[in-house]
């Protein structure tokens, strides 16, 4: 029962950090799609999305060395 446990949490963690690292960019797709790529604005969100997303990543990089 302790594998079956293990093996659900390892799953559930592993949706966590992948929702976590993608949840920026599908929220810069989700403006622009919605505002259109009519303005700087929708490049501005794209990098916001890209940066916030390479942050989120290094970050749970550097989680698993400590």
């Amino acid at each position: 029962m302790r594998k079956i446990t293990t093996i659900l949490l390892a799953i559930l963690g592993g949706i966590d950090v992948t929702i976590t690292i993608f949840t920026p960019i599908l929220l810069a797709v989700l403006w622009v799609s919605v505002s259109g790529l009519d303005d700087w604005s929708s490049y501005f969100f794209y990098g916001l999305g890209l940066f916030a997303t390479l942050f989120r990543a290094i970050k749970i990089g550097f989680m698993k060395n400590v």
